[in-house]
């Protein structure tokens, strides 16, 4: 359980805030990352020339099929410009950005506190490990119960000595099949959940197996499944009745693609889903009593998905996709639910 300071609050770079005043909420965004260590170099001459080149309007529609192949699109480094879209959110009626970066993503404590100040948004960071891509070389060494401590140190205390203190546990990054170092990140996320309260964010493998395995482990370490959050669910590829079978297990259920217009995912899948047939899907669960259960976002973390470069930006879910929603029959108070009410739970420390 959390401590007496956390208790019924949630934890934002500036300290912890009544959840009443966190409003329309992204669950899954990076304001600041470096995915460099993904590139994927073309094996072409014209593919090489365009993945040395900045991202302009003039070689978009490149890089969005292309994504992993340009260096440019990987990194997110400019604060100013962060900032910059961070306002586009405010302006658009949102409250909070959820920075899922891990450790080793490098987070960016006293640059998220200051953008948090500056554009008046909550931000609410995160802890823990990403994937085993992007372990430290010291992993296999590191025991769970060190890994555990320096995530509950990282939500208690604060990150890298600079007394910012993380609100959530993730994004804990997960392969297919599961990685020996990441079922280790996942017990010791558990474990942290047990000591501090907060909620666990899950990046999962690419199979439609994957999230019951992660779910398997995380429970067998004593965490709540009311308090993970499943990611990346409309990249996953589940067909209905999974979808159902996975909503039973009570974990939160994350369509953080919004704003995605690539219809073929460059690991196996060309059906990845619109917005039109993402909120579809959130109707069909919303029908069948999982409402509680869904957050959304956009996952924000290559160029081309700013605003700046001509993508969506942080502002794309309050500005277009809540009308949308509604539009396509979504009541007016299930999209509250999704977008306001449902994070506040998840991020309130119990």
């Amino acid at each position: 359980m959390a401590s007496g300071s956390l208790s019924g609050r949630a934890q934002t770079v500036l300290g912890p805030v009544a959840p009443e005043g966190l409003g329309i909420t992204l669950m899954h965004e990076h304001l600041l990352v470096d995915l460099r260590r993904v590139f994927d170099e073309p094996a072409d001459a014209r593919g090489r020339a365009l993945s040395r080149q900045q991202v302009t309007l003039s070689n978009l529609a490149w890089v969005t099929k292309n994504w992993a192949s340009s260096l440019d699109n990987l990194v997110l480094d400019d604060p100013e410009l962060a900032a910059a879209e961070v306002m586009l959110f405010k302006d658009a009626g949102g409250g909070t950005i959820v920075d899922v970066n891990t450790a080793d993503l490098v987070r960016h404590p006293p640059v998220l506190r200051d953008i948090s100040r500056r554009c008046g948004v909550n931000i609410v960071m995160g802890c823990g490990y990403y994937h085993a891509g992007f372990h430290p070389a010291d992993m296999a060494e590191r025991s769970e119960e060190e890994l555990a401590d320096e995530i509950a140190a990282d939500i208690l205390v604060g990150v890298d000595g600079t007394g910012i203190r993380a609100g959530i546990i993730g994004e804990v990054g997960c392969s297919w099949p599961l990685h020996p170092n990441e079922a280790k990140s996942l017990r010791a996320s558990a474990r942290a959940q047990r000591e501090t309260g907060a909620a666990i964010t899950i990046h999962p493998g690419r199979h439609v197996d994957a999230p019951f395995e992660i779910l398997d482990v995380l429970e067998r370490a004593g965490a709540d499944p009311a308090r993970v959050v499943m990611g990346h669910i409309e990249r996953t590829g589940f067909d209905a009745d999974t979808l159902l079978r996975l909503a039973r297990r009570g974990c939160c259920l994350e369509y953080d693609w919004f704003g995605e217009v690539r219809p073929a995912y460059p690991h196996g899948r060309v059906d990845v889903p619109s917005d039109g047939e993402r909120i579809r899907e959130i109707a069909f669960l919303i029908a069948a009593g999982h409402g509680s259960q869904v957050v959304v976002s956009h996952d924000v973390c290559f160029k081309m998905r700013l605003a700046a470069y001509g993508g969506p930006g942080y502002e794309h879910i309050p500005r277009y996709v809540a009308e949308w929603m509604r539009a396509m029959g979504i009541a007016g108070d299930e999209v509250r639910r999704i977008l306001i009410e449902n994070p506040r739970r998840i991020l309130a420390f119990p």
